[in-house]
This record gives C-alpha cells, structure tokens and sequence, in this order.
C-alpha cells in the first residue's frame, strides 16, 4: 500500500503524488444558505466569514439549491392565477461583459405579484413581449387592459395577440416626459414652477374621464402660453392615460407604479452581487431571488 493518512480526514498516495478524501463529505441541500444571500444583501465572503467556510464554498453550497432548468432565453413561470384580467408589461436592461441583455417581466395586476419573466439577448425588442403575451394567449387568458409605458415593441405586440385589451399608458411616463420639457430641477425651484407643475399633475391624474381633461388642458393652455411645450406633450399622451376611463368596472390602475416598484427593488438587490458574470448566473439569481421573495404562504 502506497498510501498513508494526511490530515485527519485525508490519505497521500506516494506514487502519484494526489491527496484525496476517501469518503466524499456530503452537504444536504439547505435553502438557507440561498436565502441569506439573496435576503440578507450580504456578499459572499461576509456570508463565508458568518458559516466558517471559505468563499467558494459558500458559492458552491448557494449554486446547488439553485433550479438547473433555469436558463437564458427560457420563459420562467412563477404560478398562474384563475383570473387574469389586467397585467402590466415592462423590460429591464443589464450588461454582462459589454453585451445588452433584457429582462422582460408580466406582473398580475391584482395580485401585485409577477407571473412570468424571460431574459434575452440585446435590447428591449417585440420579440420578449410576443414570448410572453403568446404563451398567456396558449393558456387562454382573456387579457382585458395592459399597463405599461409606449415601448413601441409593447404596442405592436399587445394588437397582435390582444386586439380588444385597453392599453393604459401610465401616466407617470407622461408626466417625466413634460418635466423634461419645461425645464426640471431648477423650473419646480421657482415660484411660477411651484404654481404651474400641480396643474400638470391635475389634468394627468386627477380627472375621471378624457373630455373633462381635455378641457380642463384647452384652459390652462390659453392662461399659461409661455409652457406649451409641456401642454403639447400632454395633449398627445392625453386620450393613452385615459384608457382606463373606457372599462370603469375593471378598475384598471392609470399607473404602472407596481411593476417600477418591483424593477427598482431587484435592482436595488443586484447591486451588491459580484458574481455575475454570465447570463445564466444572472437569470438563476433573479429566479432565485422572485421565487424566494413571492413565495407561497404557509397555511
């Protein structure tokens, strides 16, 4: 026998010159270790430090509770509701080694809880929509309003596979898009800023239907020339942010703040991984993370 014990777990073979461990030690598959790096927004050496292992370790033990059917440009379900009558659409942009990918997101309207998400190559493009309005068309939802800024592969998309849905543009988008035009920070500092901008708001938010805000506009247009650049932007979003005036009884959101909210806290999480160096290792931790975070209730 050319071997003797090295260690107190490990044996040295003379000839070869490898040392091995004869009994493999095997870790049972342990969600916390995921969870704590997903929720705690520790990195992977502090988590490493906490558990007393090394930081590649620490990795290895997260990577194996991951879900290895999980990949790029696959189309991840979280769980279908009954009813799905309203969603809203949007797209986030990230950059793996100086390539654009996007993720495209469907969250149920009601539930405030996302149902499917892909992640594609390049910029945003109709072809994420089309991958994500097609497959809830094969489970026959009846979609009947869609939420969502003027991405115009978003547009395209919706008359394809759901003609009939009300397209609610969201009204926030409008409103950025007006304080860009009559001059920013600086115009809401001065007085007239502080007068005029509750105006804009007024005639984006506050109104029940399209024709009271029309004329509502038409009024403060010919009182207040000097910002017809703001009233021009509004005057062409008006009838898009008012969709929602057309179906009352659905109770469709003039907004698409619920699905910004959700976009702004995955991003704020991703910021502190440094480990994301492909688009598959990116998918798996958004899933990861979606799954973990929108997890069914016990009973």
């Amino acid at each position: 026998m050319h071997t003797h014990k090295y260690g107190s777990r490990r044996w040295h073979c003379r000839e070869c010159e490898y040392t091995f461990r004869p009994i493999k030690k095997k870790h049972k598959t342990d969600k916390r270790w995921l969870e704590s790096y997903l929720l705690d927004g520790s990195s992977i050496r502090r988590l490493g430090t906490r558990w007393k292992v090394s930081h590649m370790t620490a990795w290895r033990r997260i990577q194996k509770t991951q879900k290895e059917n999980v990949d790029e440009n696959i189309l991840i379900v979280l769980r279908l509701p009954k009813n799905l009558e309203k969603i809203y659409l949007d797209a986030k942009h990230f950059r793996i080694k100086k390539k654009p990918y996007t993720l495209y997101v469907a969250l149920d309207a009601n539930t405030k809880k996302p149902i499917c998400w892909i992640l594609l190559a390049r910029y945003e493009l109709k072809e994420g929509y089309d991958r994500i309005l097609s497959f809830l068309r094969r489970r026959n939802y009846r979609i009947r309003a869609v939420i969502s800024d003027k991405h115009m592969g978003l547009i395209s998309s919706v008359k394809d596979y759901y003609p009939l849905a009300i397209h609610q543009r969201c009204a926030f988008h409008v409103l950025q898009e007006v304080y860009r035009k009559i001059g920013g920070k600086w115009f809401l500092s001065t007085g007239t800023g502080k007068e005029i901008w509750p105006i804009f708001r007024k005639i984006a938010l506050r109104f029940d239907n399209y024709f009271e805000a029309r004329d509502y506009l038409k009024k403060s247009k010919r009182k207040y020339p000097d910002y017809r650049k703001g009233f021009m932007v509004l005057e062409k979003s008006l009838e898009d942010i008012y969709k929602f005036s057309y179906l009352p009884n659905l109770n469709i959101q003039r907004t698409s703040n619920q699905i910004e909210n959700f976009m702004g806290i995955l991003e704020q999480r991703l910021k502190t991984f440094r480990s994301i160096k492909t688009p598959q290792t990116l998918i798996k931790i958004i899933t990861s993370f979606i799954r973990i975070k929108y997890k069914r209730p016990t009973k």
